[in-house]
């Protein structure tokens, strides 16, 4: 009993935790019923709940914040354009160029987490695609398949879409494994 207790309080008192790290990308696309004012297209991007940059809808570029610039120079943010996101919305709520029902959200996150030992070695690394729809999971990408899985029934068209277009798929991997190694240089950079 002694043996086991001091064993426990080793391993409770030392600290064998890995340490996680994320590099995300946040988008949000609404439709605009009338009377609604205000943006319809946001994107953020963060690392470890640290805001890094901004879509920014006046300018239609990406601004970043004021970190050293060497942060940046493997480190790119996701292409996808601001009207695809509001195409997208709106093709999922029925809207028409003229009149759209209701307020409805398309939300994107896209990223990668990397879990690291205390030595520094990498434990594992996740790279994701992931969309709700008005406030429920939706369809996500999955990398290792290369496939589009739906979240909800709904999503049942959308996956059958986005699977049969090869060229997009193919792009979003080449976006995921870029994220995975810039994770890895913030991490280093930042500590």
């Amino acid at each position: 009993l002694v043996f086991t207790l001091t064993v426990t309080s080793f391993l409770f008192c030392h600290n064998f935790s890995s340490e996680r790290h994320h590099l995300l990308y946040f988008y949000t696309a609404l439709t605009k019923p009338d009377g609604l004012s205000g943006p319809v297209f946001s994107a953020v991007g963060v690392y470890d709940d640290r805001w890094i940059s901004r879509y920014s809808n006046e300018e239609q570029t990406w601004k970043r914040d004021c970190l050293d610039a060497e942060i940046w120079r493997d480190t790119k943010e996701p292409r996808d354009p601001r009207d695809w996101f509001l195409h997208q919305v709106n093709a999922l709520a029925n809207c028409t160029n003229s009149t759209c029902d209701g307020l409805h959200t398309l939300q994107r996150r896209v990223g990668c987490e990397v879990e690291k030992r205390p030595d520094g070695s990498v434990m594992h690394v996740n790279a994701f695609d992931e969309y709700g729809y008005d406030g429920e999971q939706f369809i996500a990408f999955h990398s290792a398949t290369m496939q589009w899985i739906e979240k909800t029934p709904k999503a049942k068209e959308t996956r059958m879409k986005w699977n049969n277009q090869r060229v997009r798929r193919q792009v979003l991997k080449m976006v995921l494994t870029p994220l995975n190694h810039s994770i890895c240089l913030l991490h280093e950079f930042i500590k």
